[in-house]
């Protein structure tokens, strides 16, 4: 009884440390915040994967409901300010991880990012010097 005790507790805990630290960035050029998962950001070889979210400003309709927020991975390549985008959740409701739809990305292709757009915001973020 008292292992599975200590199971539980550990499993609690490690459930508690792996919860997102949402730092807000800003707002991209059509108004919608942005905020980094902090622990998300680990340095590869050459690159470096972060995961962030965009709350939108204006709802995007579907026949579900209306999308409200969007949680992206990427990989920035600070030496040329380029990402890849690896994955998009775009959510209905996030709060109760109700998501609408699940984007993969089928191949890793870095590119440059629209001045002002939330991986702007991101890539300037992680690559200041």
């Amino acid at each position: 009884m008292r292992t599975l005790l200590l199971i539980a507790l550990a499993l609690i805990a490690g459930t508690a440390l792996a919860a997102p630290d949402w730092q807000p960035l800003g707002e991209n050029a059509n108004g919608n915040r942005i905020f980094v998962d902090k622990g998300s950001v680990k340095a590869g070889a050459g690159y470096t994967a972060v995961t962030f979210r965009t709350e939108l400003k204006s709802a995007l309709d579907t026949p579900g409901g209306g999308i409200t927020s969007m949680r992206s991975r990427m990989r920035v390549n600070c030496k040329d300010l380029t990402a890849a985008g690896i994955e998009v959740v775009l959510f209905e409701n996030e709060a109760k991880d109700k998501a609408f739809s699940r984007i993969k990305a089928r191949k890793i292709e870095y590119l440059k990012e629209p001045t002002g757009s939330s991986s702007d915001l991101v890539i300037r973020y992680l690559c200041r010097k």
